[in-house]
This record gives structure tokens, C-alpha cells and sequence, in this order.
């Protein structure tokens, strides 16, 4: 297997790029560069969902003095990024986890050099891994000798984005407004909600994931190009769920996969893993994050007790019935059942990936644009994609 299709699986895993060079600890000031937009534009700006594209997008045009507002379907903002406080004793995400690249890309995010952003990181370099295959529980630790990852170890994404680029949009943010109408045929473009409210501005930007467009939730008037239609709908985002289990014993290793280590991605991933591992906690946290068809299992089933009575049966088989019996607690994260995101993230992409995001990122009449982890062609399915992605949109909104 070549590093370039190690970073494909690793990524779509949910676990990040191997990483041979030296690893960094923490972001500071020192790292950040300033993005210096040319803002030629004095008008007002709506941004569709309050993900991570939208409130980077919101912390790029507050900071570019653009008036704005956030359109977001739910009660609260963070998207696919979200987190439980009090499950454990550190925070827990229950949505994106993994940082996926050099821990500098958060001092990139952050981009303003008043702030020092020392935010400490933990290497996820796991000392035992296993997969369980044919009935079979078997050591695979020369895993661990190819890849890196890094991960937060006192925060979270959430908490990343609630520190950092979220403060300065909470008083713009419009809650329980989920967007059915973009009319974007006059002037000004007309942002319509389910409850009947309007909302009007001279650019609109879309960050909604991408199981929203692929269902039509949002109409456009006139209607987008089939160019476009076509890009959204030649990306695959299937089922994704995630899972955390405290036990009073542990009996699992750093990692656990199902099925090989180094098989093409096919009817999609499943991995458990250490949700404690270097936290400087001494609670039993199993992590299962799984996508795709090996998701559909569980995310298909009508109730989070379902899914957790599997899950436990399936860890009784492995481990010989030590699941059920150091069990404590759980949390079921079901983002399949999640209305307002329906899914995990862009995983596959039918035609060429590079013609997609290109197609995906083209602005309609100069009003209307798109942003999202599906719309980011280096670090797609990933927070900073859809946080770059949001750069790349604004940058080009303002000039």
C-alpha cells in the first residue's frame, strides 16, 4: 500500500495521515498567518447552517468588518462537531475527533496573530492493535509502526471552535430555522424558512451538509445548474454512528479493527478504540466509530438501546463476555437519525474528485456559494477541510 492510499483509507477511517516527521505539541502564535483578504464588497451576507464552515465563514467576515447573519436549522451550532461534558472526566466528541493533520493547522484556522492559541496535543500512537476477523481475535501491532494521529487532550473540536471562532457570530446566529427556499432570482437574495420567516442579504453562502442538498430540503429559485446537481449528487455520504462505553475493567486494546487492516474500503469501516488513551484519565472509555454499510446495521435500528444491546453482544463475542459484565454506561450518537445532517460525511466521489469540488465550489451569479467538508478537495471529510473550505469561500465572496 502506497502512504498516498494510507492517507485515503486513514482518512476515511476517521483516524488521520501517518505522520514520519517531527510531531508538534501545541500551536502559537508564531504559526499563525494572517489570510489579508481584499474585501471588495460592503453588502450583507447569510450563511446557511452553523457547522464548521459556516462559523469559520462567520468568524472570517466578522473579522473583514462584513455585516452577516447565520441561518441554522437546530437549537444549537456546531454541526457534525459536538461534544458530551459529562459523560467522562474529559470531554467527549461525539462528532468529528481526530485533527487529521499537523496540529498547526489550528494556528492556520485561528489565522490572527494576537492570539495565542497554545493548545496541547496528544500523538494517538497506539501501543497494541488488533482486528478481529473469520471469528479470530489477532495482534496486528506493526500497525501502529504507520501512522501518527493527533488529537486534542483536554478539548475538543467543539471546544476548539467555542474558544476560538464561534464568540463573535453567537449574537448573529438564527436558531430553529431550517432554510427550504434560496431565491436568488432578484437583487437581493431571499432565504426562506420552514416557519415562514425571510431573511434577505446581497450574497448567501451554503455550508448545510451535504445529505441536505442531495434531498432537495432546500429548493433554489431559479433552480442551481445541472453541472452543479450533478457534482452534489455524485458524492456518497452514508450512515455514521458513534459510540462510547465506560467499562469498570479494561480487556480491549488501543484499537480494534474489523475485518483486515489493509482491505479496500468497500461496504464501509469499523473501528473501536481507546477514547481515554493519553486523556490523563483513569476511567475505561471504548470507543466505535464506524461509516458506510458496517453503520447501517446499527443505524437502521430503532432505538439506541437496540444499538447498544449489539454492540455489547458483539464485544461479549470477542472478548468472552466481558463487555456485559464490566459494563457501566453508554452514549449513542446516531447521526444517520440526525434531521438536519442525516449522515456521516463525503466519503466517495463517483467522477473525478478534482472536476467535483470544482463544480461544488463554482458560485451561481456571484450570490450564491457553497462551503463544507464535502466541498474541500486535500482534506475532505475532515473539520479543517470544511473550516478551508470556508477560507477559500469567502476569500473569493469578497473580492
Amino acid at each position: 500500500m502506497t502512504r498516498k492510499e494510507f492517507i485515503k483509507k486513514s482518512a476515511k477511517l476517521g483516524m488521520g495521515f501517518p505522520f514520519l516527521s517531527m510531531l508538534l505539541q501545541s500551536c502559537t502564535k508564531e504559526d499563525v498567518v494572517d489570510p489579508g483578504f481584499e474585501v471588495n464588497f460592503s453588502g450583507k451576507v447569510l450563511i446557511v447552517g452553523a457547522g464548521a464552515a459556516g462559523l469559520t465563514a462567520g468568524y472570517l467576515l466578522d473579522r473583514s468588518g462584513v455585516d452577516f447573519q447565520i441561518i441554522e436549522a437546530s437549537p444549537v451550532y456546531g454541526g457534525r462537531v459536538k461534544r458530551s461534558m459529562d459523560f467522562a472526566d474529559f470531554p467527549i466528541d461525539l462528532g468529528a475527533e481526530w485533527i487529521h493533520e499537523d496540529p498547526s493547522v489550528l494556528a492556520r484556522l485561528i489565522s490572527d496573530p494576537s492570539i495565542n492559541a497554545n493548545i496541547e496535543i496528544i500523538t494517538y500512537t497506539p501501543d497494541t492493535v488488533y482486528n478481529w476477523k473469520d471469528n479470530r481475535l489477532k495482534k496486528q501491532n506493526w500497525g501502529g509502526n504507520f501512522y501518527s494521529e493527533f488529537k486534542f487532550k483536554d478539548t475538543t473540536w467543539y471546544g476548539f471552535f467555542e474558544r476560538y471562532i464561534a464568540p463573535n457570530s453567537l449574537d448573529k446566529i438564527v436558531y430553529n430555522s431550517p432554510v427550504n427556499e434560496i431565491d436568488y432570482a432578484g437583487s437581493k437574495v431571499i432565504v426562506t424558512s420552514v416557519n415562514g420567516d425571510t431573511f434577505a442579504a446581497d450574497k448567501v453562502l451554503v455550508t448545510v451538509p451535504l445529505k441536505i442538498l442531495q434531498e432537495g430540503s432546500i429548493s433554489f429559485v431559479p433552480d442551481i445548474p445541472s453541472k452543479k446537481k450533478d457534482a452534489i449528487n455524485s458524492i456518497e455520504m452514508p450512515d455514521g454512528l458513534k459510540v462510547f462505553i465506560e467499562f469498570s475493567e479494561r480487556f480491549y486494546p488501543d484499537i480494534l479493527f474489523t475485518g483486515s487492516l489493509l482491505s479496500e474500503i468497500s461496504a464501509g469501516d469499523k473501528l473501536f478504540y481507546d477514547a481515554a488513551f493519553r486523556k490523563d484519565s483513569d476511567r475505561n472509555v471504548l470507543g466505535l466509530f464506524t461509516v458506510g454499510e458496517k453503520a447501517s446495521v446499527y443505524t437502521t435500528l430503532t432505538s439506541d438501546d437496540e444499538i447498544m444491546a449489539q454492540v455489547l453482544n458483539e464485544l461479549d463475542t470477542i472478548f468472552d463476555g466481558k463487555a456485559s459484565q464490566f459494563y457501566i454506561k453508554h452514549i449513542v450518537q446516531n447521526w444517520s437519525k440526525e434531521p438536519f445532517v442525516k449522515g456521516s460525511y463525503g466519503i466517495d466521489f463517483l467522477n473525478d474528485q478534482a472536476t467535483t469540488v470544482a463544480d461544488l465550489t463554482e458560485p451561481i451569479d456571484n450570490k450564491i456559494f457553497f462551503a463544507g467538508e464535502a466541498f474541500s478537495l486535500d482534506n475532505g471529510a475532515t473539520v479543517p477541510g470544511a473550516a478551508e473550505s470556508a477560507y477559500a469561500a469567502i476569500e473569493t465572496m469578497l473580492q
